[in-house]
């Protein structure tokens, strides 16, 4: 693992850790709001504001070549517009940085890179004070640098509500 990727697992790491620190009078739970950044959780500040921080990561080792990794850092602020009963519709602005090998490349170290800022609008159903599930969809502005000189691109997407989309969280500590 290189400088820059122990860095980024490192302060992902605290910052998932020290989340509970933060939140001593609110919410806090494990979960994840993006299934390509599953391991992470959810802080609510404040009965309307949140914040999400949630990361993925693979790693493959092939028997003969180089080993292979990639990593995913998915942050948020859920914002709550509405709420009914056990419901919450929030409005959540975030962004997305995503590092994984390009397969058209023979240099290990040449990488795909994508920064995508999102705009999604969803809805967290509390089941139980300490246990809920999310939905969401929402537009993704998506920067594409796929390791080559000329070949950087962009996208504007829509994205859709899957069955993988659906998110839960486990809070603890709080109300």
């Amino acid at each position: 693992m290189n400088f820059r990727k122990s860095v980024l697992v490192a302060i992902a790491l605290v910052a998932v850790s020290a989340a509970p620190a933060f939140a001593a009078k609110g919410y806090y739970g494990l979960g994840y709001f993006r299934p390509e950044a599953p391991v992470g959780g959810r802080v609510w500040f404040t009965d309307k504001v949140a914040g999400d921080l949630g990361f993925g990561f693979s790693s493959l080792t092939p028997n003969k070549g180089d080993s292979q990794s990639s990593y995913v850092i998915d942050a948020g602020v859920p914002i709550v517009a509405a709420e009914s009963g056990n419901a919450k519709f929030f409005v959540r602005p975030g962004f997305t940085y995503a590092s994984s090998p390009n397969p058209t490349q023979t240099d290990a170290n040449n990488k795909t890179k994508q920064f995508w800022v999102s705009g999604s609008f969803g809805v967290e159903y509390f089941f139980t004070d300490r246990f809920s599930i999310q939905a969401a969809h929402g537009v993704l502005f998506k920067s594409v640098d796929p390791g080559t000189t000329d070949s950087k691109y962009t996208e504007f997407v829509s994205e859709d509500f899957g069955i993988s989309n659906i998110g839960f969280h486990y809070y603890f500590g709080g109300k």
